[in-house]
């Protein structure tokens, strides 16, 4: 069975939570991409925050080597990032075992996230990893799985914005609820979750029906 565990990695100097504390505010990863580079690629959103404030900020933070604007708007700014190799160690001890942050949350004081690891052989070894790296590992919640370590290839936050859609009633016809309810029910922006929907939806047809034709 798979694990999946909610946690907080406090460290003031993990990527990001500079900008999040300079525009007091905070941001909602919804993807990070390890490169054959080593580079790590995320893309991230904020809510209510001036664009030029953010572009600033993101200027200023050593961390980001490189940064493109997807979406620049006071109601949502959405960006791909590039960060520097020297902070990310951490992703790379996740990415080492199958997993990363997805739909992770920034603050000035670090990131919360929901993730899946493999077992829990798996997972104590990331929190092992936090401890040499000086990252505070705190964890809120862990549960079992029913299916195995990749859960049809879903990750955690793709398979938890599955179900809420089907729970809400969003498959329904006619639908009982839109992107908004779901984003609401699971403390991310609409887009964030359009795109977890869409990705999810992509494994599971992947992991099930195409598999068959291969």
């Amino acid at each position: 069975m798979g694990i999946i565990c909610e946690f907080e990695l406090e460290l003031a100097d993990l990527p990001l939570c500079a900008i999040a504390e300079e525009l007091d505010s905070r941001l909602i990863v919804d993807n990070v991409v390890s490169r054959a580079t080593d580079e790590t690629t995320l893309v991230f959103s904020a809510t209510g925050v001036e664009p030029n404030a953010l572009e600033s900020a993101l200027l200023g933070d050593e961390s980001v080597v490189e940064s493109v604007a997807i979406d620049s708007t006071v109601v949502e700014s959405r960006y791909r990032v590039v960060l520097d190799t020297d902070y990310v160690e951490i992703y790379t001890q996740l990415v080492a075992r199958q997993t990363y942050p997805m739909g992770a949350i920034v603050t000035a004081h670090g990131w919360t996230v929901s993730t899946q690891f493999a077992d829990r052989a798996d997972l104590e070894a990331f929190r092992d990893a936090c401890q040499s790296s000086n990252v505070t590992f705190r964890p809120h919640r862990v549960c079992e799985t029913e299916h195995g370590g990749d859960d049809y290839g879903l990750t955690a936050p793709q398979r938890e914005a599955l179900l809420v859609a089907y729970r809400l009633g969003y498959f329904a016809v006619p639908r009982e609820a839109d992107l908004t309810d779901l984003s609401a029910e699971l403390d991310a922006t609409t887009s964030a979750i359009s795109e977890r929907l869409r990705r999810g939806t992509h494994q599971l047809i992947d992991h099930t029906l195409a598999s068959s034709e291969r």
